[in-house]
C-alpha cells in the first residue's frame, strides 16, 4: 500500500522537560518523537470532534454514568429493578462505552443545531 503524500510541515518548541518526556513516551511505543506526535494528532482529528484521548476517555466515562443512571432510576420508576436487570444494564455500560458516548454526543448535536440563535 502506498502512503499519502505528506505536503504540510507543523512544528512547535519544547522545553527540556517536556522534551525529556515526550522521548520517554515516544521510545515506549517504540516510535520517533515525531512519529508518536503525528500518530497523536491524527488519532485526535480522527475522532470528529477534536478530543484528545484523554478527553475522550472522560467522556466516555461521563456517558456510561449518565447511561447508568438513567436506566436505573428508569427501572425504578417502573418498579422492573431486579439485581439481574441492574447486572444486564452495567454490563452494557461497561461493555459499550464508546457506543453510549457517540449515541450522546448524537443527541448533544441534534439538540444543538435545533437551539435558535
Amino acid at each position: 500500500m502506498k502512503r499519502a503524500r505528506l505536503t504540510h510541515i507543523v512544528t512547535f518548541r519544547l522545553d527540556s522537560e517536556q522534551w525529556q518526556q515526550l522521548q520517554s513516551v515516544s521510545q515506549a511505543a517504540r516510535e520517533k518523537p515525531n512519529d508518536w506526535v503525528r500518530d497523536l494528532a491524527i488519532q485526535t482529528l480522527s475522532n470528529g470532534l477534536g478530543l484528545r484521548p484523554s478527553e475522550r476517555f472522560v467522556l466516555e466515562q461521563f456517558a456510561a454514568a449518565q447511561y447508568l443512571v438513567t436506566h436505573g432510576f428508569q427501572l425504578l420508576a417502573e418498579d422492573n429493578l431486579t439485581t439481574d436487570e441492574w447486572k444486564r444494564i452495567r454490563t452494557i455500560a461497561n461493555e459499550r462505552t464508546s457506543e453510549i458516548a457517540d449515541v450522546a454526543l448524537t443527541i448533544r448535536s441534534k439538540s444543538s443545531s435545533q437551539r435558535p440563535k
